[in-house]
């Protein structure tokens, strides 16, 4: 599966970021809101966000695959996992790399 989005708890933004970094990262999200609308796109998407540890994200992953939206792929940008059961086991990397 390509991983299309990124996301980060606002809990997250607000325990680890200072001021200044959050102020940098609201100009970024500002930046493609505009560039966005000027494409005639809507600013934002709303979207649904499932943890993988939940209990339920087996069902998730089931009804994606049912729809065509849970592929394998290859993105040498991306972290690459696998899955096995309900588990996704992410590759080991060093820290720093």
């Amino acid at each position: 599966m390509k991983i299309k989005h990124t996301v980060i708890k606002n809990e997250d933004i607000n325990k680890y970021l200072n001021q200044q970094e959050k102020e940098d990262l609201l100009r970024l999200f500002h930046k493609i809101q505009y560039s966005r609308v000027s494409e005639g796109k809507v600013g934002f998407n709303m979207y649904l966000v499932v943890n993988t540890d939940e209990t339920y994200a087996e069902d998730v992953v089931r009804v994606l695959q049912e729809n065509g939206h849970w592929e394998p792929t290859h993105d040498p940008n991306q972290v690459e996992f696998r899955q096995e059961g309900n588990t996704m086991e992410l590759p080991e990397t060093e820290v720093g790399a």
